[in-house]
């Protein structure tokens, strides 16, 4: 398969198991009102774009929009932070289904705009906290803040097509990302089994993932900059992070969790 054929269905996986398994994970909730919103997603991209493609995605939507609310009554930063990321997430697919132009950003662009506020936004920044309840240090809050802030820089870079922030922004995303697979490698040093494993696949995963993402955001600007095309990004980059750092680093604090029920008397 090549990287033109793999894109979109690395593209639709990551969302679908992004919503089902790396959302309730973040958000620490239930896993069926999220599977049902995957479903809803998967649904939306196996039908033409329009606006039944766009409508059926409401229960992602609403989903977040709860997660919203809450973070805002409980007055937790990082959570209404995560929680407005998984928001732009489900807004941004819903205007790729709808094939709605924002600020003349084209396709594949607005549709991976739903798969990076997924998983660089939701999924790393609630990896980030996790790290930070294990052990509360500066540097750990550290790179919680920057995973808050990057996001929402690089997608200013996107709409104002500047480079302070589009490089900017991918700088302190791959210094918080890699920040986190630092952590990780320590916490699986304390563990057993698999959430050891997935902790250090979690670690190894996102340094050549985000060295693809600095090089890509340079030679926007630099063109002597070598770097991989979108398409190749996408099957190369974007499933490092998905399912090589993200989907790990949470199922493996999820089987820990489990784990340590199982040992905690009734």
């Amino acid at each position: 398969m090549t990287p033109a054929e793999a894109m979109v269905p690395v593209m639709n996986v990551a969302l679908v198991l992004g919503v089902a398994v790396v959302m309730p994970l973040a958000f620490q909730r239930r896993f069926t009102p999220w599977q049902v919103a995957a479903l809803a997603v998967a649904a939306s991209l196996a039908v033409a774009p329009g606006w039944p493609a766009g409508a059926v995605l409401g229960p992602w939507l609403f989903l977040c929009l709860v997660e919203v609310v809450g973070a805002l009554r409980r007055k937790r930063v990082a959570n209404v932070v995560m929680a407005g990321f998984g928001v732009t997430a489900a807004l941004a697919l819903v205007a790729s289904r709808l094939e709605v132009t924002l600020f003349e950003i084209p396709e594949p662009i607005v549709k991976l705009t739903a798969v990076h506020f997924s998983y660089a936004g939701v999924g790393a920044l609630s990896l980030a906290q996790r790290l930070v309840q294990e052990r509360p240090t500066r540097a750990r809050q550290l790179v919680g803040g920057l995973l808050m802030l990057a996001p929402p820089i690089v997608a200013l870079g996107f709409i104002t097509r500047l480079a302070l922030f589009q490089v900017g922004g991918a700088a302190l995303m791959a210094v918080g990302v890699c920040g986190v697979a630092v952590f990780a490698a320590l916490e699986a040093n304390r563990r057993a089994a698999w959430p050891h494993r997935l902790l250090l696949l979690t670690a190894a995963s996102p340094w050549v993932a985000m060295a693809l993402a600095l090089a890509w955001a340079a030679n926007q600007y630099w063109p002597a900059i070598p770097a991989l095309t979108v398409v190749d990004m996408v099957p190369t980059h974007g499933a490092l992070n998905a399912f090589g750092f993200i989907l790990p680093g949470h199922l493996a604090f999820w089987l820990d969790d489990r784990s340590s029920a199982g040992r905690t008397p009734s």
